[in-house]
């Protein structure tokens, strides 16, 4: 089972959150866990967008390598 914890964030923020997942129909984790890859993508077409394209992608894949994104 995986480990978990508790992150202190505003109601507003959690009842954003909460909606999301529901509307996708997942939990709060998953959800999290999206956005999460959402923004990490969204800044590797920001490195992409704005530098020399080959240079920028071997920053970003050398950057995400290691990381855990259980999906």
């Amino acid at each position: 089972m995986p480990s978990s914890t508790t992150v202190r964030v505003d109601v507003a923020t959690r009842d954003a959150v909460k909606a999301i997942a529901e509307a996708d129909g997942v939990t709060l984790d998953v959800a999290i866990r999206r956005l999460v890859r959402a923004e990490r993508q969204r800044r590797m077409g920001a490195a992409l967008a704005g530098a020399d394209a080959d240079a920028a992608w071997l920053d970003v894949v050398a950057s995400e390598l290691g990381r855990d994104e259980s999906r």
